[in-house]
């Protein structure tokens, strides 16, 4: 949760790619089939054409950085509630609203603190991460326990 408060309080270059990144990926392999690819994200339009190239990747790492931060949170939130409690529910819907919770505060510091944007999206999408998160925890603490 640290890493996540931290990370908002600072803009990082506008979906930069590292440049250990950018320089392997001088070719630009799949700028053809990513050329396709046109879509609204929140107010911003999302495309090679508006983002470049690179910036089309950045954008897909730091949302895919964004989701699963907020997996990782969640799994943890949840592996250490379903340890503790032996209702099925209880821990689902307690990591569920710590994360999906925090990262809407989350959002809600970006914008009073960071130049970066703050997104409801942003939010989704790490709820969707949470989501999964409890999914595969479920699934690694409940079922799989079950079968030994």
């Amino acid at each position: 949760m640290g890493y996540l408060y931290y990370r908002a309080t600072f803009r990082q270059d506008f979906y930069a790619l590292p440049n250990i990144i950018a320089n392997f990926l001088q070719s630009q392999p799949l700028s053809g089939l990513f050329a396709t690819f046109t879509f609204r994200y929140g107010e911003q339009m999302v495309s090679t054409e508006a983002l470049g190239y690179f910036g089309f990747l950045g954008f897909f790492g730091s949302k895919i950085w964004l989701f699963l931060s907020y997996f990782i949170l969640t799994y943890l939130w949840y592996g250490g509630l379903s340890g503790k409690m032996r209702d099925v529910v209880t821990p689902v819907v307690v990591a569920l609203l710590l994360s999906v919770s925090y990262a809407a505060a989350d959002e809600f510091h970006q914008s009073l603190v960071s130049p970066a944007f703050a997104m409801k999206e942003d939010v989704v999408l790490a709820g969707a991460g949470a989501v999964l998160a409890v999914i595969t925890g479920w699934f690694f603490f409940t079922v799989r326990k079950g079968r030994k």
